[in-house]
């Protein structure tokens, strides 16, 4: 019969267990478990730069607006109940209105966002 020592079954524990782990990453690295909004459309700009899909933000919900580069949770937040208060954003200057939100926030999501 074949046996086996304590030492060779750990090691061949540990290999089965490496072995189990990296195709669970796998798995998950090139599944569409991965939410991967805002992607670079086909288009680009003069620039070079991709241009990306974008966020209404009058139809957004806060993990919508989450996922827009600089909006946290209490921003969206306020995002969410300034519509509610005072209705749907006409533009980039409403939304500067909004606690959290100032020039610097509002240039740097422009691109993000549509109206």
């Amino acid at each position: 019969m074949f046996y086996l020592t304590r030492q060779e079954r750990f090691i061949l524990l540990a290999i089965g267990a490496l072995i189990l782990f990296s195709a669970t990453l796998r798995y998950f690295n090139n599944s569409s478990f991965i939410q991967r909004d805002l992607q670079p459309k086909q288009d680009m700009l003069e620039t070079g730069d991709p241009v990306f899909s974008s966020i209404n933000i009058n139809q957004a919900s806060m993990l919508d607006l989450e996922k827009i580069p600089g909006i946290g949770p209490v921003t969206a937040r306020g995002i969410v109940e300034y519509r509610r208060l005072n209705g749907p954003f006409e533009g980039i200057e409403d939304l500067k209105k909004v606690k959290g939100i100032g020039e610097k926030t509002a240039q740097s999501i422009q691109n993000y966002i549509d109206f």
